[in-house]
């Protein structure tokens, strides 16, 4: 791949916000969760796993999703993403109990999945060299900004058209910028699909070490992140007292703050901060922003307070791990499927994560002090990782 003189920033954006649409697909379920649980019939575990559904198949063949995107192509791989979040969204919008509704939250993840994948490599390819920390910075704010636009459209929509009136809004946008960005990627120099197995080009990125590291700390800082965001909505109602509108607000403003803190983050990255101190500051900071959001005492403003905090510093962590792939990848070849290694780890962490937390807070007898116990224990994993990942030599850059 020819490398260019000068970013391609309306390409950026658009990338962007095509990653942003695909998290719009996380981020309709918190504020809504209560109502399907209402009209559906099911308690919080099961909850937990309506939310977490989404990422089986991501934790499961991202990597594989990866390689086969090198295979067929990327706009390609894309175009096939938001086809199927066009028919999840459909499917969730018709589902009549929690099994469909499960069913297409499975076929969602699987557009999620094949997006986020693709799109990074086209980021990179859109980037001059001096730009590619940035750029991958601000790749890193799609899923923060998807998922706080949804949540923040959701008090209305809720309120007007119901859950399943959401789920019809947002379905019928994601055809128009499948549209934008692939009229867009068509313009960017990337090269033709591979002839090399896709099986061959994911089992190579999956033996590198600095790959798997990365995988490790994103598996336990999306553990930490999307689990304190999926259930706030219901800690803030549950705990505090809070209405639904305003619970939805606030988590909503709580994911956004995420958005200038991975910015901050890829602004850090471009100054030539390393990935490993960048880690285990952002990890730490959450680490002690969790003991105050649940032990008991603060009061609500201190806790939401203590929410933004958490979130914003917690941007530090993804702009470190995606400028981490291309530097750790044996081959452009591999980007995609390093990306898909990333991706794998996410999801686990996110699918084990609502559960996880649920139970905990299940077995304390709905005590969310409860919730300590498996949060923090992801906040010692991700710092480890961090540490790790900051010892490992980087192999020549590609």
């Amino acid at each position: 791949m020819q490398r260019r003189e000068r970013t391609a920033w309306a390409a950026v954006a658009l990338i962007t916000l095509a990653g942003a649409m695909a998290s719009a697909q996380v981020g309709k379920l918190p504020p809504a969760l209560p109502l399907i649980r209402e009209e559906l019939g099911f308690g919080l575990v099961a909850g937990g796993f309506v939310l977490s559904v989404f990422n089986v198949l991501g934790m499961s063949i991202a990597v594989l999703v990866g390689g086969l995107a090198e295979r067929i192509g990327r706009a390609r791989m894309v175009g096939l993403g938001f086809a199927s979040i066009m028919a999840g969204s459909a499917l969730g919008a018709l589902a009549p109990d929690i099994a469909v509704l499960m069913a297409s939250r499975l076929v969602e993840g699987v557009g999620f999945v094949a997006i986020t994948v693709a799109l990074p490599y086209a980021m990179v390819a859109a980037s001059a060299p001096r730009d590619q920390g940035m750029v991958l910075g601000i790749w890193s704010i799609y899923h923060p900004t998807g998922m706080a636009a949804t949540m923040l459209l959701a008090p209305v929509a809720l309120q007007s058209v119901g859950w399943r009136g959401l789920w019809w809004i947002i379905g019928a946008l994601v055809p128009l910028v499948a549209w934008a960005v692939l009229r867009q990627m068509r313009r960017l120099e990337l090269p033709p699909p591979s002839q090399t197995p896709f099986l061959t080009l994911a089992r190579e990125a999956m033996g590198v070490r600095g790959l798997q590291l990365v995988a490790l700390v994103f598996f336990a800082y999306a553990f930490q992140w999307v689990t304190l965001m999926a259930w706030l909505p219901t800690f803030l109602t549950e705990s505090v007292g809070a209405d639904l509108a305003f619970a939805a607000l606030m988590t909503a403003l709580v994911v956004l703050i995420n958005v200038p803190g991975c910015l901050f983050g890829g602004a850090l990255v471009r100054r030539g901060f390393r990935p490993g101190p960048m880690i285990l500051t952002g990890t730490a900071i959450m680490a002690l922003c969790t003991l105050g959001i649940f032990l008991p005492g603060p009061p609500v403003g201190a806790r939401l307070a203590l929410c933004l905090v958490f979130s914003f510093w917690g941007g530090l962590v993804p702009p470190a791990l995606f400028t981490s792939v291309p530097r750790f990848a044996p081959s452009i070849r591999h980007v995609s499927a390093g990306n898909g290694m990333l991706m794998q780890g996410s999801a686990l962490g996110q699918f084990i994560g609502a559960p996880l937390v649920a139970a905990a807070v299940a077995i304390g007898g709905g005590n969310w002090v409860w919730a300590l116990v498996p949060m923090l224990a992801f906040c010692a994993l991700t710092a480890l990782g961090g540490l790790m990942l900051g010892r490992q030599p980087a192999p020549s850059g590609l």
